[in-house]
């Protein structure tokens, strides 16, 4: 459901250190950019600039972005198909995603170090960094949403525990103080040791 191009340029973004680059694709797949003496010729005969970098990156954020939304809006993530494996597998697949594509904007910030001198390039990764966090957000909330609830059962949890026992309930209310203010409109006093 996530096309492999883009899990491995969004892990190849999350790789970015600080005063690191990326290279143009020819493949659809990016790379880190190696520090040799030749480079800077390399770049210049192939036309791989800071802008092609940016677009780059814009074009997998924005390809990451229309996945989340194919996957949420897929016919098998509803609360009704909870239990079948189709809902676990588009589950699955989105948290993959959310995972990969929040280190990938941690890469994107070291990039936004390499190019801090650049000011107009500085501002389009700002306006990238913007969606992204936005979308980490969105989703995020969407997953804890959508979280199958088995996964949070503890049976040793469950056995130690008598939800059925209302005695114990009960002497726990006995034990709470309540403080009542001084009766101002003339009703009845209410005796909260006859309430229990």
């Amino acid at each position: 459901m996530i096309p492999d191009k883009l899990l491995i340029n969004l892990k190849i973004l999350s790789k970015i250190q600080k005063n690191g680059k990326i290279t143009r694709s020819f493949d659809g797949i990016i790379s880190l950019d190696s520090d040799t003496f030749y480079q800077p010729i390399r770049r210049f005969i192939g036309n791989d600039s800071r802008k092609q970098a940016v677009f780059e990156i814009n074009s997998i954020v924005s390809e990451a972005m229309e996945t989340f939304k194919h996957i949420l809006n897929c016919k098998f993530m509803n609360r009704h198909n909870i239990n079948t494996d189709e809902y676990h597998k588009c589950f699955d697949n989105l948290e993959i995603l959310y995972e990969e594509f929040n280190l990938a904007k941690c890469g994107v910030e070291n990039l936004k170090f390499t190019y801090q001198n650049d000011q107009n390039i500085v501002s389009q990764l700002d306006i990238i960094l913007l969606k992204m966090s936005t979308t980490i957000k969105d989703v995020s909330s969407k997953i804890k949403a959508l979280r199958p609830q088995q996964e949070f059962y503890d049976p040793e949890y469950d056995n130690n525990t008598n939800y059925d026992n209302t005695t114990n309930y009960v002497a726990d209310l006995n034990s709470v103080a309540v403080e009542i203010p001084p009766n101002e409109d003339n009703s009845p006093d209410i005796n909260m040791n006859s309430v229990v």
